[in-house]
């Protein structure tokens, strides 16, 4: 009965908005990151913020525009509240068998908005294990059917793929051209500078030349001119010439360069960086079977990722730590005035967000195209939010995440009571600093500490149980004290991580620092 009930449990958290924590009433949408509350709780929310508006759940930045009914979104809640109140059979579970139904039937409308709908799927779903022998010749007349459709459906898979590739072809070749213009202008511009230098070094030489001709001339003269000159006085001659540094705008080229590498960054994140290894190589063939429901289940699953694309990413981007592409992100071992308590710290699988991809290691963490296939936990954030592990109950402890590839983050201690809902330094469970908005601050109990706007490419915590405090560290060159919190609670202190805005392919990565 337990299990039975937990995918409705998870529907519930599902259909649960964070910011009341109630089933939603009229739920709106962010129109930049989707994430769903209730209309009155983000107008509310709105109002606080004023100009500057954030997303509760991702901290992206929106207007009031942007909000967008979520019909689909409000029928599920309504059908929800229905099953709940409605009388249960003796030795049913009647919720689990409606909202299956419902799901499947929502699923096959999903197929058709994707112009690829395969009917031989539908077929196969009719199909009894147990038969009466006068339902043979139906199901005879089913299953010759179901293999005539399954020709129509391959030849409609293929146009669909060749469809997509060549879409994907016209959108390369419109970033191959971009590219192209975009380096023969910056080549164009050093070019042109470079000419205009040369110029201004072919015209300081012909002014250093004519004035080494008019030196000559004068020395070649000196002695006619050193004989009506007495020898108490000094003879002078006018050979002054204007010689002026040429001129390079340094600053300029230096700051093309610099785009560069920006650009040549951002197309380096991989593009199928979120599937695992085995969706690169070639698919296996489906083995033949000798039941007829083996037979049902291999072509449902066929029908399903086919007139499904969107469903098949979410099943089979894996991300369980035994699927992910290794990143290689172990790190080098760093040495730190903090080396004697340094402690090694991972990322907890059970307190991972789904939309967080956990690298072989768990010392990576990066935000992935659709919600990985995580086991059910009661304790996974509903934030992108993650724990680390272990947990502190006594001593010193150190340790340091990388943070230049995440464009907004949060690093921090939280205790064991903290909720799947709540956000890091919004109360009194949990402390934090937070790069967001292009400023850093310090939170705790939901108050903002401002500390600068430069941000740290590599954050060390240090967790002082015994003095009650929590220091934080920028460590690119040197330890430099970025803020410090007086903290008591009787309580385990985890490790606590948060990534804002949710751009696929940011992560932060645990590094190891050298112990002495």
């Amino acid at each position: 009965m337990a299990t039975a009930a937990d995918p409705l449990k998870n529907l519930q958290d599902e259909l649960t908005c964070c910011l009341c924590l109630e089933y939603f009433k009229h739920p709106v949408s962010v129109g930049k990151c989707f994430h769903t509350f209730c209309k009155e709780c983000i107008t509310k929310h709105c109002k606080k913020k004023k100009n500057m508006i954030t997303c509760p759940v991702c901290r992206q930045n929106f207007c009031q525009n942007d909000l967008v009914e979520n019909r689909s979104l409000a029928n599920i809640t309504e059908i929800l509240q229905q099953i709940k109140e409605s009388p249960r059979p003796w030795g049913r579970e009647p919720e689990n068998c409606l909202l299956l139904e419902f799901f499947c039937r929502d699923d096959e409308e999903a197929s058709g908005s994707q112009n690829l709908k395969l009917s031989s799927g539908c077929l196969l779903r009719q199909l009894k294990n147990e038969l009466k022998v006068n339902e043979i010749p139906a199901q005879v007349t089913m299953v010759c059917d179901a293999i005539f459709n399954m020709g129509k459906d391959r030849a409609e898979l293929k146009d669909y793929v060749s469809r997509i590739k060549t879409s994907v072809t016209e959108d390369f070749t419109v970033m191959k051209k971009h590219i192209n213009e975009k380096e023969q202008m910056v080549l164009d511009v050093l070019d042109q500078e470079c000419r205009v230098a040369e110029q201004n070094m072919d015209a300081l030489v012909q002014l250093l030349t004519a004035r080494a001709d008019k030196l000559l001339e004068l020395q070649n003269n000196s002695e006619e001119l050193l004989k009506h000159v007495s020898p108490e006085q000094e003879a002078y001659v006018d050979s002054s010439t204007a010689v002026d540094e040429v001129p390079l705008d340094v600053q300029k080229i230096n700051s093309l360069a610099d785009a560069v590498k920006k650009l040549r960054k951002s197309l380096e994140i991989p593009l199928l960086g979120n599937y695992p290894k085995q969706m690169l190589q070639e698919p296996s063939r489906v083995r033949s079977t000798n039941t007829l429901m083996e037979v049902e289940e291999c072509a449902v699953a066929s029908s399903s990722n086919s007139s499904q694309p969107r469903a098949t990413g979410r099943e089979t981007s894996g991300c369980s730590a035994s699927m992910e592409v290794d990143r290689s992100s172990s790190m080098l071992m760093i040495p730190s005035q903090f080396s004697p308590w340094a402690t090694a710290v991972t990322f907890d699988p059970e307190r991972i967000n789904y939309n967080l991809v956990l690298a072989q290691d768990k010392r990576r963490v990066t935000v992935s195209s659709y919600p990985c296939k995580y086991e059910r936990s009661p304790k996974r954030f509903r934030v992108s939010q993650v724990l680390g592990s272990p947990s502190f109950s006594e001593g010193c402890h150190y340790w340091e995440v990388s943070t230049k590839d995440s464009t907004g983050w949060a690093v921090g201690v939280a205790v064991r009571e903290i909720g799947n809902h709540d956000q890091l330094g919004r109360n009194e469970l949990s402390w934090c600093i937070e790069w967001s908005n292009q400023k850093l601050s310090a939170w705790h109990k939901g108050q903002e500490t401002q500390i600068s706007k430069e941000k740290p490419q590599r954050v060390g915590t240090f967790l002082q149980i015994p003095e009650n405090r929590l220091s934080f560290y920028s460590c690119s060159d040197k330890e430099t004290c970025l803020h410090k919190f007086e903290i008591k609670t009787d309580s385990p202190m985890y490790p606590a991580f948060w990534i804002y805005g949710m751009h696929v392919g940011e992560f932060l990565t645990i590094y190891n620092v050298e112990r002495s």
